[in-house]
C-alpha cells in the first residue's frame, strides 16, 4: 500500500512502513520501522485549514522536526505522515490495515 501527499508518501508492505520526507537538494529523507516498534497510532483527520496527520509512536526513533523541506510542504517529524482531505479514505484503510499487523 503507498500513498503520496503533502511531499510525503507512506508505504506498508504488511509488516513495514517506510515515511518519506521532501527535502531541498538531491536526496529525501526516509525513516523506515516495523510495526512490532509501533506502540501507538493516532490519526488526526484534515480540516479546511489544517492537513490531517498519521502519528505514529515508534520505540526509539527520533523526534526531530524536519527543517529543510521545500515550500509548502509540512515540518513535521519523520514518525507524521501529513495529507490532505483526498486522502483521508486511503490513510483509514491504511491505519485499519497497520492495526491488524499490530495485532496479528
Amino acid at each position: 500500500m503507498h500513498i503520496h501527499a503533502r511531499r510525503r508518501s507512506i508505504s506498508f508492505s504488511g509488516r513495514t512502513i517506510t515515511i518519506k520526507a521532501a527535502v531541498k537538494g538531491l536526496n529525501d529523507k526516509k525513516h523506515t520501522f516495523t510495526v512490532e516498534k509501533i506502540s501507538g497510532i493516532k490519526n488526526i483527520p484534515p480540516t479546511a485549514f489544517k492537513p490531517g496527520m498519521l502519528i505514529f509512536d515508534v520505540k526509539g526513533a527520533s523526534k526531530t522536526i524536519v527543517e529543510d523541506v521545500p515550500m509548502y510542504a509540512d515540518k513535521v517529524d519523520m514518525n507524521t505522515f501529513t495529507y490532505g482531505g483526498m486522502n483521508s479514505q486511503h490513510v483509514k484503510e491504511l491505519e485499519a490495515a497497520i492495526r491488524k499487523a499490530m495485532s496479528g
